[in-house]
Order: structure tokens, then C-alpha cells, then sequence
């Protein structure tokens, strides 16, 4: 590969490794062209070596912007924003989503008391900006309540996704912005969710039907009919209960007197 075609890499994930290789190795030469010159003058003793060029494989160019596959990764990404914003807001009880942040003494601004609220609140202005900025409008106001407008925003834009990525002059920031969402709110994104099958059976139907996914403080019983819910905590205790060692009766107390 070459640097020649450069600024027609993909600028999605795809290429990310090659251009921050090309990128050290222009830090590279432009070092080494320095220290040549240094050495020309006699202020080094040694001769530099020149650095090595890095293998970059085949470019993958983008089409305009990103390449088909990595707008498929962002449309993918945008589209589960929604469903992420969801499962955020069920997980955020009074406990987690109560806010650390004390109100500042003299400050007429009250403490907020959720900050599960303020970042999907700082998501949906997200989503409403890109829709201004797709439209050339200054703002778009909420429409509807918080969840309804998240779910309109992510749909809108998910709908128009492959013409926003078509436009130069936007495509690779909004491309960015997405992958950044998904990636601070990856641990709510139920496609990643890891699930393991625990090895007791449940106490309530006896089946082998006990789980519990990553991140979560419950095991629960898969069974619909059954579906016993126990803590992390409750569920370790039986297992201890169970690999207790069985007390065997002594000896003496097993004689059969005669």
C-alpha cells in the first residue's frame, strides 16, 4: 500500500490501524530526516537509521467517505441506540440513578436527580442536532416525551443513514459520534449481552434452568412457568450449602449394641 491514495482511505474503523501506522511513520521520517541533517553538521557521531516502512495491507477506500461495510457497522450501531437508551432507563433505579453531585451553595440551579435522565436527556439533544444539521435547520424541538423522541430521533436518522454518510462534509463526524454513543453505552446493548448457565438446580422446579448474564445482580430461572428470581448473594449460599461436606456419623455412634 501507498500513501498516495491516503485521503480516499475509508475513515471508519476498518483502516484505523493502517493510517495510525502511516502516521508514525511520517513521525518517524520527519525525526529521521532531522537527525540526518544533525549528522551532516558533525553534531552526531553516528549516522541515523532510517526507520523502516510499515506494512499497511490493501487500502480499503471509502465510498465516499466510509467503505460499505463500516457504514453498515454505524447503521447497525445507530439503530441499537434505542434499544440501549431502554434498557438503561429500566436498569437505573432510585439507588444507581440517584445523583452524587451536591447543589453548589448559593446556586438557584437544583442538584439533578437522575443522571440516568440527563445522559439519555444529552442523547435525544444529540439525535435532534443531526436531524438540524441534515435538515439545515437551527434546532428541531422534542417531540413527545424523553423516550418517544429517542426512539423518533434514532429511527429518523436511521432512515437516512446511507445519504448522511454520502455527504462529505458530515459523514465522518457523524460516523464518530455514533460509534462513540455506542461505545459509552455498550454495557446496555442486549446483543452483547454474555449469558451463563449456572450448574444448581433452581430450588423452585429443580430443572437445570438457572442464568445469569454479565452485569447483572440476579440469577434468574430461564422456566416461563417457573421463573424464581435469586440475588448474586442467595445463589453463592446454596452453592456453598452444596459443597459442604457431608457429615458422616462416627463409628461409635453406628455400633449396634448386643
Amino acid at each position: 500500500m501507498t500513501y498516495d491514495d491516503i485521503d480516499r482511505w475509508c475513515q471508519g474503523p476498518c483502516m484505523q490501524g493502517a493510517r495510525r501506522r502511516a502516521r508514525d511513520y511520517d513521525a518517524a521520517i520527519t525525526a529521521y530526516r532531522a537527525a540526518y541533517d544533525q549528522w551532516l553538521a558533525g553534531a552526531l557521531d553516528e549516522i541515523p537509521t532510517m526507520p523502516e516502512a510499515p506494512r499497511l495491507g490493501i487500502a480499503v477506500l471509502g465510498d465516499p467517505v466510509y467503505c460499505q461495510a463500516c457504514t453498515y457497522g454505524v447503521k447497525a450501531k445507530l439503530s441499537r441506540l434505542d434499544g440501549m437508551a431502554c434498557i438503561y432507563a429500566r436498569e437505573a433505579d432510585g439507588m444507581r440513578g440517584a445523583s452524587s453531585e451536591a447543589r453548589v451553595s448559593g446556586s438557584s440551579e437544583r442538584a439533578s436527580l437522575s443522571p440516568t435522565v440527563e445522559d439519555l436527556d444529552e442523547l435525544d439533544g444529540w439525535l435532534r442536532d443531526w436531524r438540524a444539521v441534515y435538515l439545515g435547520a437551527d434546532s428541531i424541538s422534542r417531540q413527545g416525551g424523553l423516550t418517544d423522541s429517542l426512539t423518533l430521533g434514532c429511527a429518523w436518522l436511521v432512515a437516512r443513514l446511507e445519504r448522511i454518510m454520502a455527504r462529505p462534509s458530515i459523514a465522518a463526524d457523524f460516523g464518530q459520534e455514533v460509534n462513540a454513543w455506542h461505545a459509552r453505552l455498550a454495557r446496555f446493548d442486549a446483543a452483547d449481552v454474555v449469558v451463563h448457565r449456572k450448574p444448581l438446580r433452581c430450588p423452585s422446579c429443580a430443572g437445570l434452568t438457572l442464568e445469569w448474564r454479565e452485569g447483572e445482580d440476579k440469577v434468574t430461572c430461564r422456566m416461563r412457568d417457573c421463573g424464581r428470581i435469586l440475588l448474586v448473594t442467595e445463589y453463592d449460599a446454596l452453592v456453598e450449602e452444596a459443597v459442604k461436606p457431608v457429615r458422616r456419623p462416627a463409628r461409635s455412634e453406628t455400633m449396634i449394641t448386643l
